[in-house]
């Protein structure tokens, strides 16, 4: 318990500053970019009909179905989720990789507490600060999509899936912690990370390669599947399995690893 509140203690300030800028971009994006966008629809059309369709392609324009509400949610999806998984992953690589950018891992290790005790009460601080990111970010999709004529359901699910995404990097990021020998900077992995899984999802966008999808994490979660009839499961459960994977390795690095002292 005192592990968990300790890294509940140490991540919980940056965590509400990124929850406070996701709460500003979103309401500058759904209370203000979108009604302009549907009010100078033909304007914008005019001048994104002249960008090259790679373009558009790459950065998520698809003004077929951003006139609409869900549209336009998978749009700013495409961006949010990029800030959504560096803060994940961050999350992850700070709280595993703390002792050892320090160089004092051999010391925890000695405590009287199972390394089990220790990989659980860092893992569960991670989650519950993901999980109450993920409430407000719920609450507020929720409430500008029943605004412009989504159901609470319709919501609920699209709205759900930054969840699953960021939860996918959260254990990658734990994973590269446990693996990797020397973490130097948290922020340019976590970076790195997000950029990578943003131009692979981009080279999809453009390709339209089905099976490329398989190698864009931010694809794995498609909030617009709320909103059509297109099934997205098989690629869910990929996302979820590579996750659970992801832990799995971290977790038996972590318990079986022998670690030298400083």
């Amino acid at each position: 318990m005192n592990i968990y509140l300790f890294e509940l203690e140490k991540q919980w300030k940056s965590v509400l500053l990124w929850t406070a800028s996701f709460v500003i971009l979103m309401v500058a994006l759904f209370a203000g970019v979108y009604p302009v966008f549907n009010n100078s629809l033909k304007d914008i059309i005019e001048v994104i009909s002249k960008m090259p369709p790679e373009f558009t392609k790459a950065f998520a324009f698809d003004l077929n179905t951003m006139v609409d509400f869900g549209g336009f949610f998978e749009f700013s999806f495409a961006y949010l989720s990029l800030m959504g998984v560096i803060m994940s992953a961050s999350i992850g690589l700070s709280i595993f990789a703390r002792e050892k950018k320090v160089k004092c891992i051999d010391f925890l290790l000695t405590k009287p507490i199972s390394r089990n005790s220790i990989f659980i009460s860092k893992f569960l601080s991670g989650c519950t600060l993901l999980i109450l990111f993920n409430l407000v970010y719920i609450i507020v999709s929720c409430f500008y999509g029943i605004h412009f004529g989504k159901t609470m359901m319709e919501m609920l699910g699209a709205s759900s899936m930054m969840f699953l995404t960021q939860f996918f990097f959260y254990t990658l990021g734990i994973c590269m912690a446990i693996v990797m020998k020397r973490i130097r900077s948290v922020s340019n992995i976590a970076s790195l990370l997000g950029f990578v899984g943003f131009i692979l999802s981009a080279v999809y966008n453009i390709l339209e390669i089905k099976e490329m999808r398989y190698l864009a994490p931010l694809k794995y979660f498609d909030p617009m599947q709320f909103f059509t009839s297109t099934n997205d499961s098989i690629y869910m459960l990929t996302g979820i399995v590579v996750s659970i994977l992801f832990l799995i390795v971290a977790y038996i690095r972590f318990i079986k690893e022998d670690v030298k002292a400083v």
